[in-house]
């Protein structure tokens, strides 16, 4: 009979064999910079601010309790060949399943405990049809079966001592031995129906605690990105999409990483991993090396989620929600009823992103629901227990910009700090902003330095800006113009409009680069195209003074209008005032007259 003695601990911890708790993916937060840059090139130096974002809308395998062989022989049990349940039952079941990081570190666990498919012989369930049995183990010995029964998917066997419950379905048995999952199956069973994989789609697994931060080793990008790279070499599609993510929100200024991320993510395709229209979509969602599109990423979502990938839900409820899908009015009924689908996925990364997009749906009001501060906590909550970085930053961005809750930067702080420490590149940003800035501490350069550096490495736009203003201004740093003019290219092509009014600088006034009024102009077009009011004022200053393009009071009209328009949208009041006052100059001197002021104003604000 089974002995659960000290072999059977060294049994527990060689094949500890998880509970099928699937758990992958990777983000996303939609944002608006939150600038305080320059109001006028004439003020720039003493005005410029870096730039923030304005708030818009394991458990450890247990041992098994060691127990003493009998010393009596074990009770005649009456058994009959004929049951038809064990008739249909009976047979040999291979040993298949090996727990993933828990098993190298089971004082820590792991929050992806996936079943890695193993069919190596090593241990075995032979179940006959008179009711007995042996539970095999090659390494530690076999042990004999007394009794066992089944019912419909139910099974129990007995052992000295206890007696073991289980399923079994499909050809496949999942036996609870004091709360240990032991997996068999005979040969050609369907091992997906307990979430099993193979040791090639277990390196993303892998990957994934490394990209969020959540394994025994905590976050390392570099190491994600190698798993991630093993499993596509292995043909793994989710391996691809795991690498696609990283190009696409972790690189910035290599050059290329968006068209590198897109081919990932179809190559994920072509394997028919689903995952790749959620990497696809949220380009087209956000605009980010390509153009923005929402009825496309839309699109791309319902696909992931009619093939199975249950994320697209919580991707669509996320479009929803915020107004921006296709045919759906800002409808928060709909968004929850999505969300609930995606946290019916066994793939961890679902699970608490459609967590997220539930609570996030709870922050403001949405058309058919009432905004809810407790149920948004209780959500965001709820995946920050269960690792999720990006929901700690959203509960730090709910104090610290006081959304529907008192203020708290202290309270903001501590939730920055939890979500920086799982990798999260915008938490980080803000706590370099907090540094920066006493909200919550004291002021400290240094730190903020320190955290903005960290935050453009990992892939935040912004933290490269705000990077950028340390180097240009000494502040925690050195000033160093050749640093701050890479860091800011970098930030503006990312579409950060607020680094193109700092190159338009750069160039206008040749710090770190040839002077060159015509690049200047440029700079500040692009920027205003991005909806930067102050790009607006100085692209209609350079057509009043012939800066870098032809001189022409008509085209200045139409940017210092466009410049009011999108001040007023803003709430900044000065930019709006210089371009008001610019307008009435130039009806003074005869350059525009009254009515084609009032035209051209009367046409951004109608």
């Amino acid at each position: 009979m089974r002995n659960k003695s000290l072999s059977n601990r060294y049994l527990t911890i060689l094949f500890s064999i998880l509970i099928c708790v699937g758990m992958i993916l990777s983000s996303c937060s939609k944002s608006d910079s939150d600038s305080e840059t320059k109001k006028s090139k004439k003020t720039k130096k003493t005005e410029v601010s870096e730039v923030a974002e304005e708030e818009t809308e394991s458990e450890t395998p247990k041992e098994t309790a060691a127990t003493t062989e009998s010393e009596t022989e074990p009770p005649e049990t009456t058994t009959e060949a004929s049951d038809p349940e064990r008739v249909r039952l009976a047979g040999t079941y291979e040993g298949y399943a090996t727990q993933t990081k828990a098993e190298s570190h089971p004082e820590k666990g792991s929050l992806n405990n996936y079943a890695i498919l193993r069919n190596d012989g090593s241990f075995r369930l032979v179940l006959n049809e008179d009711g007995t049995g042996k539970w095999e183990d090659s390494m530690n010995g076999n042990y004999d079966i007394s009794e066992w029964t089944a019912t419909g998917d139910s099974v129990t066997i007995t052992l000295p001592g206890r007696t073991v419950p289980g399923t079994i379905k499909n050809d496949l048995v999942c036996m609870n031995d004091t709360d240990m999952y032991w997996y068999y199956g005979k040969d050609g069973a369907d091992t997906s129906i307990f979430n099993a994989i193979t040791s090639d789609e277990a390196l993303v697994v892998t990957g994934d605690d490394y990209y969020f931060g959540i394994g025994p080793e905590g976050y390392n990008l570099e190491k994600a990105m190698a798993y991630y790279q093993s499993a596509a070499d292995a043909g793994v599609g989710k391996g691809y999409y795991g690498l696609g993510r990283i190009y696409a929100d972790r690189m910035i200024g290599e050059g290329g990483t968006h068209s590198t991320a897109i081919s990932y993510f179809d190559k994920a395709i072509e394997l028919g991993c689903p995952y790749g229209y959620i990497g696809k979509g949220k380009l087209y969602e956000w605009g980010t090396g390509v153009d923005l599109d929402y009825a496309t990423a839309f699109q791309f979502y319902k696909t992931a989620a009619d093939n199975g990938c249950l994320l697209g839900y919580a991707c669509m409820a996320y479009m929803i929600q915020d107004g921006v899908a296709p045919g759906y009015s800002r409808n928060g009924q709909t968004s929850i009823e999505y969300c609930q689908k995606g946290m019916q996925s066994n793939d961890w990364y679902d699970q608490v992103y459609s967590m997220y997009i539930l609570g996030y749906t709870y922050v403001y009001q949405r058309d058919d629901l009432a905004q809810d501060t407790d149920k948004a906590v209780e959500w965001l909550v709820k995946a920050s227990d269960m690792g999720f970085n990006q929901a700690m930053q959203r509960i730090g961005d709910l104090y610290y910009y006081g959304t529907n809750i008192s203020k708290d930067y202290g309270t903001a702080i501590y939730w920055y700090q939890k979500a920086y420490e799982l990798g999260d590149p915008r938490a980080t940003r803000m706590l370099g902003h907090c540094y920066t800035n006493g909200y919550g501490t004291s002021v400290n350069y240094a730190e903020g330095f320190r955290y903005y550096k960290e935050a453009a490495t990992n892939g935040d736009a912004i933290g490269a800006y705000n990077l950028a203003i340390c180097y240009e201004y000494g502040r925690g740093t050195d000033v160093n113009m050749k640093e701050a003019f890479a860091w800011m290219q970098i930030a503006a092509d990312e579409k950060i409009a607020d680094a193109y009014c700092e190159l338009g600088f750069f160039y206008e006034e040749g710090e770190a680069v040839t002077q060159d009024f015509t690049k200047a102009f440029d700079c500040w077009v692009k920027g205003s195209t991005l909806g930067s009011e102050d790009c607006s004022l100085y692209v209609a200053e350079c057509y009043v003074d012939g800066a870098g393009v032809a001189l022409n009071y008509s085209k200045a009209l139409d940017f210092y209008a466009l410049g009011m328009s999108q001040a007023y949208n803003h709430g900044n009041d000065e930019t709006y005032e210089y371009c008001q006052q610019d307008i009435a100059w130039m009806v003074e001197e005869g350059y525009i007259t009254q009515a084609q002021a009032d035209a051209a104003v009367g046409y951004y604000f109608s």
